[in-house]
């Protein structure tokens, strides 16, 4: 955990969100202790827009960093979530020099890349939890370096 917390120590604006139960709880992983902190709540009927615009008001010009479930990620940051694209249209609406940070299980992981349609919007880095042993990894994407 160590490493997680060297990574998003610089930061001092979070988006994080309410997990599902196949998902990763970002938020025992990490404490954003009395940072500025957004949670988006895991109702596929809110607008991304609307969340991004209230996202982007609560960290104002704070360095944020995004904290993102998935269904199934791949060490180049492609992500896959519940199917909607909810997330993706939410990604394509915050600046992009937030950084992106993906959760998911090993279980949900390939070192072998997904498909990755137009419009998925690439992580920055991949965290992986071993459901087991609560080992995590971190994988850098590549993103941070187009």
């Amino acid at each position: 955990m160590e490493e997680l917390k060297r990574l998003l120590l610089p930061y001092r604006a979070f988006v994080t969100y309410t997990p599902l139960r196949t998902e990763v709880d970002a938020r025992a992983l990490f404490d954003t202790g009395s940072a500025a902190t957004y949670r988006v709540a895991p109702r596929a009927s809110l607008d991304p827009s609307v969340e991004a615009f209230d996202a982007m008001n609560a960290c104002g010009e704070l360095s944020t960093a995004i904290l993102i479930p998935g269904r199934r990620f791949d060490a180049f940051g492609t992500r896959h979530g519940q199917g909607g694209g909810w997330y993706d249209r939410f990604l394509a609406r915050v600046p992009s020099g937030w950084l992106r940070v993906g959760f998911c299980f090993s279980d949900q992981f390939s070192l072998t890349p997904l498909i990755r349609n137009a419009w998925d919007q690439p992580m920055d880095y991949v965290c992986v939890l071993d459901r087991d042993t609560k080992a995590l990894q971190i994988y850098a994407s590549g993103r941070l370096e187009t």
